[in-house]
């Protein structure tokens, strides 16, 4: 199966997810292998995940680790990407030996110059930005335009406010790099509800 947009799954935790993000066409899966943070990833978790996908690119996402850890889980796993989840100083992120999605977040108060500004200085050592919201359930006319601008200057996944109503009218008036979208928590080992990446994947599939 083939999407119309390039994908990223962000909180892959569970075979199922994996297997059918891969199934379903998306580009990369990501796992979340931040140090202090309970929801993380275990080490076996990973791979026995690792050792069953084929087919999708793999990610760690990361938040205060040092640049020789990330490394480390990137050869000992087989990561493809880094996601940083916070910005790090640009020199870390050249000793980084996996390209790097930097995650950015953005809200009602963001200044548009100031992040434009920021993303113009880690342009050159990132392969791209996830955009993510807490504050923007949706992708409308309060934003279109600055994600529009944002679009055109770098190559962005848009990780908020995108969902089966309105995913095509964001991919030809945004026209970003891509989506970002999240997995879950399986409903019990092995059975997991789907129908909400479903929608989506429906949406963007290739005829």
């Amino acid at each position: 199966m083939g999407l119309r947009t390039s994908v990223i799954v962000n909180g892959i935790n569970n075979l199922s997810d994996a297997r059918y993000c891969a199934g379903m066409g998306v580009d990369i899966i990501s796992f979340n292998l931040k140090l202090d943070d309970k929801e993380r990833m275990s080490s076996d978790t990973l791979k026995e995940i690792v050792g069953w996908v084929s087919g999708v690119k793999l990610a760690g996402e990361f938040e205060r680790a040092k640049p020789d850890i990330i490394n480390q889980y990137a050869d000992d796993f087989g990561l493809d990407y880094i996601q940083l989840d916070t910005p790090y100083l640009i020199d870390e992120i050249e000793e980084i030996t996996r390209p790097v999605i930097q995650k950015v977040f953005i809200n009602k108060d963001t200044v548009e110059s100031e992040l434009l500004e920021m993303m113009e200085l880690y342009g050159p050592s990132v392969d791209s930005f996830l955009i993510y919201s807490s504050d923007f359930e949706n992708i409308d006319d309060t934003n279109t335009k600055f994600l529009k601008n944002l679009a055109k200057r770098f190559q962005i996944y848009l990780g908020f406010g995108v969902h089966r109503d309105n995913i095509n009218t964001v991919l030809k008036e945004i026209k970003p790099a891509g989506i970002g979208l999240r997995g879950g928590h399986e409903i019990k080992p092995g059975l997991k509800d789907f129908d909400e990446l479903q929608e989506i994947f429906e949406e963007i599939e290739e005829n």
